[in-house]
């Protein structure tokens, strides 16, 4: 532990008092709208993003102003110098697999999550009605949240080989405010007393019905506004929006204590499928892993059927067709459509429960919500390939490309390879904070072979010659996250 770091003691009354924030209430809680908005307000702050494998470096100029009704916007400009390899895709792939589900840059501001935070109110109010009359019931909403707590529940355990690892893997990730997972002691007499607040916190409030009642703290991530076009390395920036990452300790550090996670997802998924009566083969990355992409290979090559789940994204494979379709303004209407049983992990503004992006039941609830209104309409769904507009819709652009989960399988199944351009990463370690007037350089350090896997990804194949499958399908359900496809992708079969 470095040196500039406080004591064991100290670290451990910082998390603790960080989790003692924690309250629920059996009440309507607190609106926090105000509370959040008082922290995009005192934002001034841009975040730029560094380049990709595709450029060697990116010159940005931005600066916060607003729009004509008052909006808060970042005006900049972003001029990249490709890496040969990025020059190279620029003319070697199709228009579609450069443009659909690009980035051209990355620059973000929690001033912009105010247009977020009211986008998603706006948009849920406006779908309430239909939010309402597919809401589960509530003997099956109560139903549901017992085969989670139980699931949960019976495979807690002080596992410190499992805590050190999560740590690993979360080290740049915060704990608590000003303090990282990579910074915290891995002995048993430190875990001990979180170990027991975080269990509590499950047993008596998570499952129970009550509204968690706290303020979640905030960070960001960029969202894109704009696509790459070939050959353009020079772009002009409007960005509009910054996406929002929340997360409170007394729900972002339940699977530190969760060593085997797979099996409860597994437990939790097979009983929302008998519960719902959902027949079709149903798999998400929550239990199968990376098994989802050489399913997904199969379906289109075999006419296989199947069904595969991640959030908001919804993939049904049948008659060697693919239908996409992608939850709308799920991180809102979630928590009306599953109810009261479920606010315990909610956070509450604009007069609505939030699903928050960084709490332990995330990918579940939005998993859980996906299935529930698959269930409802699946006739419409499954047979037809209907639109529940407001509700479920169908990504039209996605479906042109085979695009699941980071891949586009649309020129061989067998080959699946990278969808979309990416000038710039969308990682939290790669932000850097832009000075306010100035410009700033970012260049990209990667070695020779990442360069290159990272070139050969966007046509379907490794340095050996192999497919992308060969690996990606080895990708376990405890490790799939977020960026898992590109991270494999980078560091290729020395994962394995």
């Amino acid at each position: 532990m470095s040196s500039h770091l406080p004591s064991p003691e100290d670290t451990l009354k910082r998390v603790q008092s960080a989790m003692s924030s924690a309250k629920w209430t059996p009440l309507l809680p607190n609106d926090q709208y105000q509370h959040y908005r008082a922290i995009g307000v005192r934002s001034t702050r841009i975040q730029a993003m560094k380049p990709s494998p595709a450029s060697l470096s990116v010159l940005y100029k931005g600066r916060l102003t607003a729009d004509k009704e008052a909006k808060p916007i970042i005006v900049g400009s972003a001029m990249h110098r490709l890496s040969k390899e990025g020059e190279a895709l620029m003319r070697e792939l199709p228009m579609d697999q450069i443009t659909h589900r690009s980035r051209p840059a990355g620059l973000m501001s929690s001033r912009l999550q105010l247009n977020e935070l009211n986008r998603r109110v706006e948009k849920a109010r406006q779908n309430k009605s239909m939010l309402d009359s597919i809401s589960l019931p509530d003997s099956i909403a109560e139903e549901i949240n017992s085969i989670r707590k139980d699931a949960i529940l019976k495979r807690f355990d002080l596992n410190m080989d499992h805590i050190a690892k999560y740590a690993k893997e979360h080290e740049l990730s915060s704990i608590a405010p000003g303090l990282k997972w990579g910074q915290l002691p891995l002995d048993r007499q430190f875990w001990e007393p979180i170990y027991q607040e975080v269990k509590g916190y499950a047993e008596e409030h998570m499952f129970s019905g009550e509204s968690f009642n706290t303020p979640f703290n905030f960070g960001a991530r960029a969202r894109q506004d704009q696509s790459v076009e070939p050959g353009q390395t020079y772009y002009d920036l409007e960005v509009t929006r910054t996406r929002i990452v929340m997360f409170h300790p007394a729900l972002s550090t339940m699977f530190a204590f969760l060593p085997d996670k797979k099996n409860a997802y597994r437990e939790m998924i097979d009983g929302y499928k008998d519960t719902f009566e959902l027949n079709q083969h149903i798999m998400t990355p929550l239990t199968d892993g990376g098994e989802v992409y050489g399913a997904a290979a199969d379906a289109l090559h075999n006419n296989e059927e199947v069904t595969i789940i991640l959030g908001d994204d919804c993939n049904i494979f049948k008659d060697g067709k693919q239908y996409a379709y992608d939850g709308v303004n799920w991180e809102t209407q979630v928590g009306t459509i599953l109810g009261k049983p479920f606010y315990g992990t909610k956070t509450f503004f604009g007069g609505m429960h939030h699903v928050p992006s960084g709490v332990w039941d995330t990918s579940e609830q939005d998993t859980l919500a996906t299935m529930w209104v698959l269930s409802q309409y699946g006739d419409d769904i499954l047979k037809e390939g209907k639109n529940i507009p407001g509700i479920m819709e169908r990504e039209l652009e996605d479906e042109k490309v085979n695009f699941m989960l980071g891949l586009r399988y649309v020129d061989d199944p067998n080959q699946p390879r990278l969808q979309g351009l990416k000038l710039t990463q969308d990682t939290a370690k790669a932000a850097e904070i832009l000075p306010a007037g100035r410009s700033l350089e970012l260049t990209s350090k990667y070695d020779d072979m990442e360069r290159i896997r990272w070139y050969l990804a966007y046509h379907g194949t490794t340095p050996d010659g192999g497919s992308l499958l060969d690996f990606l399908q080895k990708i376990t359900a405890e490790d799939f996250k977020s960026g898992i496809t590109t991270d494999y992708i980078m560091k290729g079969e020395e994962e394995d």
